[in-house]
């Protein structure tokens, strides 16, 4: 099983339990140890190597955003989640190639979120390269309040652009990249699947396929309890909806 180790760094006791208590919960997250100052945080990482470090931003003596600073200097390759009370640090984040976000008082589907999004880079991604889309895309899902989101980000000969909701007909896995569809291109993003779905209305039709229900042309009974999706796209492609999803497609459609 994929796994991550993790070490937290915050001045606040009661809040570093009851993240460590959180984190505890998910099979994924070794928690390697806890630290409540700047000095005594680095000496743990430095001792463990962890794969990443959940910090608070607002410490004494030294903020999170220096430890950042100085973690993505010697560690590389550690990831960063900043946790803090505020959401205006949103932007010093961004500089400090933070992976994501959390806004206290924590909320267990939000760190859920948050666990899915370092499995999959560590699974996918190069350790030592956090991307611009990438980023830009943590920041907007991770503003404490989870709220739909418009636009997604993908990439388009080295720049990246940002594709309203409405133009998207489907999002898809394939060979460990994620894509997103319109009507007549398709364009790498960033993005895991699990990241859309969070901030969009799309079905997950199969673990590799989310779409947008808007854009379906037709759909049928199929092999084996599965039923086909038509998509209203250039191509009129087929997507196929696993038997275990059948039924919520039925109940989203009231069918």
């Amino acid at each position: 099983m994929n796994s991550l180790t993790a070490v937290i760094i915050e001045d606040e006791i009661i809040s570093a339990s009851e993240l460590e208590y959180i984190l505890h919960k998910f099979p994924s997250i070794i928690v390697k140890g806890l630290a409540y100052n700047c000095a005594d945080g680095y000496k743990l990482i430095d001792e463990t190597k962890p794969d990443v470090v959940f910090t608070d931003i607002n410490m004494p003596k030294c903020s999170g955003i220096e430890l950042a600073e100085k973690i993505k200097f010697y560690y590389k390759n550690t990831y960063i989640v900043f946790v803090t009370a505020y959401n205006e640090y949103a932007v010093k984040a961004f500089e400090v190639g933070a992976v994501d976000y959390i806004l206290k008082p924590y909320d267990e589907k939000r760190i859920q979120l948050t666990i899915e999004r370092l499995l999959e880079k560590k699974l996918y991604y190069d350790h030592s390269a956090f991307p611009l889309s990438d980023t830009i895309e943590s920041l907007l899902s991770s503003a404490g309040k989870e709220k739909k989101c418009d636009k997604l980000c993908a990439l388009s000969h080295g720049k990246t652009m940002l594709i309203n909701i409405n133009e998207v007909y489907y999002c898809f896995a394939e060979n460990e990249k994620n894509y997103i569809k319109t009507k007549n291109k398709k364009y790498i993003t960033n993005n895991t699947l699990s990241e859309i779905k969070a901030k969009t209305n799309f079905f997950r039709c199969h673990k590799s396929f989310l779409v947008n229900i808007d854009n379906v042309k037709e759909l049928f009974p199929w092999f084996n309890g599965t039923y086909k999706l038509i998509m209203k796209d250039d191509e009129s492609s087929e997507i196929t909806v696993s038997r275990n999803n059948v039924k919520k497609l039925k109940e989203l459609l009231e069918l």
